[in-house]
Formats: structure tokens, sequence, C-alpha cells
């Protein structure tokens, strides 16, 4: 016969684990910069990417469908990055010599690095996050597909942390934007600057980032929603850097580095 005790017993144990499921999406959330990392939905459209007047690689100009997808409004954090690292007793990338600041954007990591990364955070958050595609991020630097060089059109950048009288004063470097002064030698703090016109913080600048993609050449075929070549030697990085000239600042501008190659950061980015 069930007692009083009993009934008690089993009322609790069953309370107990109703607000464990009711509270674990909270507890998963501690930290809330890595658990629910800041997304901004991007409304899809047909542009032009690439560019003609560019590098071999960045030609023919084509036109590119893209469904609504969603980016990242910074790009992952150190202290981010920490935390997964801390959490699988990974090893962090090589630091720079300017050292580890938490609120500055990771750099040095690896492709492998960043797909970890993000396999970590999707177990931790049921969610399916990924890279963007280069086409994605092209039509991000490009507020949603706009024409032109740079995004911030003819003159000297507006909102973005490249290679700038500071960095100039750093290193003796000459290859700088000329009479341009954004205060920060090297990296700066995540959304330092004001966002482009998608709400996308340092998109291009900061540090250069990764792509999903595998490298190719450009078809003068329309492509819709283009994911890259299915295998390759070379993986795509994309957007400025710190250290980016006005070469390198182009909108259009592309990269293409080995998968192991330690110096690009990253940010995420989702299907809706």
């Amino acid at each position: 016969m069930i007692n009083n005790k009993s009934i008690r017993i089993s009322l609790l144990l069953a309370l107990s684990w109703i607000i464990f499921i009711a509270f674990k999406p909270i507890l998963k959330q501690s930290n809330v910069n890595v658990y629910n990392p800041q997304m901004v939905e991007i409304k899809g459209g047909t542009f032009i990417m690439g560019q003609k007047n560019g590098e071999g690689d960045e030609k023919p100009e084509h036109l590119v469908e893209l469904k609504d997808f969603l980016i990242g409004k910074y790009e992952v954090t150190v202290a981010e990055y920490k935390d997964f690292c801390k959490e699988t007793q990974r090893e962090m990338p090589p630091e720079p010599e300017w050292g580890w600041i938490a609120d500055h954007p990771i750099m040095n990591t690896s492709w492998n690095d960043a797909i970890a990364y993000i396999n970590w955070l999707n177990g931790q958050t049921d969610e399916h996050y990924r890279l963007p595609t280069e086409a994605e991020f092209e039509y991000v630097i490009r507020n949603g597909g706009e024409p032109g060089i740079y995004p911030w059109g003819d003159g000297l950048p507006e909102n973005e942390n490249i290679a700038d009288e500071s960095l100039k004063e750093a290193t003796s470097s000459n290859r700088i934007w000329n009479n341009y002064q954004d205060g920060f030698a090297y990296t700066a703090p995540v959304g330092s600057f004001n966002p482009n016109r998608l709400g996308i913080h340092d998109i291009n600048g900061n540090i250069w980032e990764w792509c999903s993609d595998w490298y190719d050449k450009f078809s003068e075929v329309k492509a819709i929603n283009p994911k890259g070549p299915g295998s390759g030697t070379y993986k795509v990085g994309r957007g400025g850097s710190y250290d980016s000239d006005p070469w390198h600042s182009r909108t259009a501008s592309r990269a293409f580095v080995k998968p192991e190659f330690r110096k690009p950061g990253f940010r995420l980015a989702k299907y809706k």
C-alpha cells in the first residue's frame, strides 16, 4: 500500500524534474555572450558579386541570389573562445603580440578551430550555427548587395578598424590609409565602431574572417545560394583587418589559405 510519505517523495521528484527541464536552457546560458550570440536577420536578394577591375579571381562579375539568413552582429570574441577552450580542454591559438584581450575578436584560428567551436556551441544550444558562405559575406559587406569598390563609398573609411596612422606609428608600415585615424594600431573591442547599414559590426575590419567555402574561381553564370565546391585545397577568408591597406579593404577582396592556416577570426551564421 502506498503511504502519504511515498506520494510526497514521488511528487517532489516529479516537480524537481519539471524544474530542471524548464531551467535547462538558462543553466546552459549562464554565459550570455557565449550561449546567446547576437544574430541579425539579413533579407536575401540578388546582387552583383565580384569586381571587374580587381584581382583576377574576383572576375567575372556575376549575379548571385541569396535567401534570407542570419549573421553574427559581432565577431566571436577572445572571451567566448576561451570559454570553449576551457570547457573542451583545448589549447588557445598562438597569442598575438599585444596579448589576449577579452572583448577583442579571437584571431589566429584555423578553419578547423572555427568549426570545432561552432560544433561545440551547437551542442550547448541545440542550434545550427555555421560559418557564413563567401557570397553571404560579400552581400553583408555590400550593405545588402550595393555596388561600389568600398562599402562606405569613395572617401576614407567611416566605420572600420583597418590600416591607419596608428598602425604606421606602431609598426612603421607605409601600407595604410593615409590621413585616416581609427585610434587602434591592432585589433579593437568588437563593436567599437558604428555598424554598417545592416547593423553588422567590423564586417570589413578588425580581423579578417573564415568563410565556409572551399576556394574556387568565379563563373559568369548566375548562382543561387552558392556554397562553393564540395572539396578543395584552400578555404576562403573575407573582410578587411586592422592591417588592411586600401587594396585589401575593397568589398570584393578575396583571400584563400589552407584550412590549417592560423590568422583569421570568424563570426557565426545561420539559416532562418
